[in-house]
């Protein structure tokens, strides 16, 4: 994948993705809010249950069980790209500052190694019907989120992730599920360490979340983000600088909890 620092390769797996999924989890009761525009939503399906997936740009044969090919639900990437760009144009959570187009964002969000949670529960990922459009995967995709290095070459065992969860379904504890699957399969990818790089302190549920899951803070980057509603003039809200937290898991020397397998 490209980066910064050129292309840096994917380390050499650890072990089978297929070990820890696909992952099943049950969804906080609770009545999720549209947060672009405060209103409840009702929800079109009853079940309370989620299932997360590896989703790829070319999956092997081998991991059809827990992989959701790219090209078969282009729908379902087109709709994850949407919610990124709506999530890059709020402009208060990542550094991004303008929407990323197609292609930039398979290259951002598929370079590596991706994991998408929708609604329901399927035992493969060929149980996972395609959808005509974009629109008709709204009511069903919760979140997602990336892994991939963050430092080339002799460092490249440390890696990056970024999570994204559909406004449409807050409050339904996803990124709980989303953070624990992280820190089952980052190990099994073949990564030592994880780093996250700017988690902007107004991010306050992220950083509640990091905090609770159980990451070391091992830094701080003085105005790492001019971020969108960060101030006001004349009455209206304006950019302001924001500290960003760093936070770390280390794999070899900080196990990761019994109780996030459930």
């Amino acid at each position: 994948m490209s980066s910064a620092y050129g292309a840096i390769a994917r380390p050499v797996s650890a072990g089978s993705l297929g070990s820890v999924l696909p992952r099943h989890a049950t969804l906080r009761s609770h009545q999720p809010t549209d947060q672009q525009n405060g209103q409840s939503i009702t929800n079109d399906h009853s079940s309370n249950q989620a299932t997360l997936f590896a989703i790829s740009k070319a999956p092997s044969p081998a991991s059809t069980a827990f992989t959701l090919s790219a090209s078969t639900h282009v729908t379902l990437v087109n709709a994850m790209h949407k919610v990124f760009n709506t999530e890059i144009e709020r402009g208060d959570t990542y550094p991004q500052e303008f929407p990323l187009d197609e292609e930039q964002f398979g290259n951002y969000f598929l370079g590596a190694d991706a994991f998408v949670l929708i609604k329901g529960e399927y035992k493969t990922a060929e149980g996972v019907e395609a959808r005509a459009s974009a629109e008709e995967w709204d009511k069903d995709l919760l979140g997602f989120f990336y892994v991939k290095p963050n430092y080339p070459g002799r460092c490249s065992h440390i890696c990056n992730g970024g999570f994204i969860v559909n406004p449409r379904h807050r409050g339904l504890g996803l990124g709980g599920i989303m953070g624990k699957t992280f820190l089952k399969v980052v190990p099994l990818i073949g990564y030592k360490a994880s780093m996250f790089n700017l988690v902007f302190e107004s991010n306050v549920a992220s950083i509640k979340l990091w905090r609770r899951l159980g990451f070391k803070e091992i830094g701080r980057v003085p105005n790492a983000g001019r971020l969108r509603g960060q101030g006001e003039l004349n009455g209206e809200a304006k950019e302001g600088y924001v500290d960003a937290i760093q936070f770390y898991w280390d794999f070899e020397s900080m196990p990761v909890p019994v109780e996030y397998d459930a």
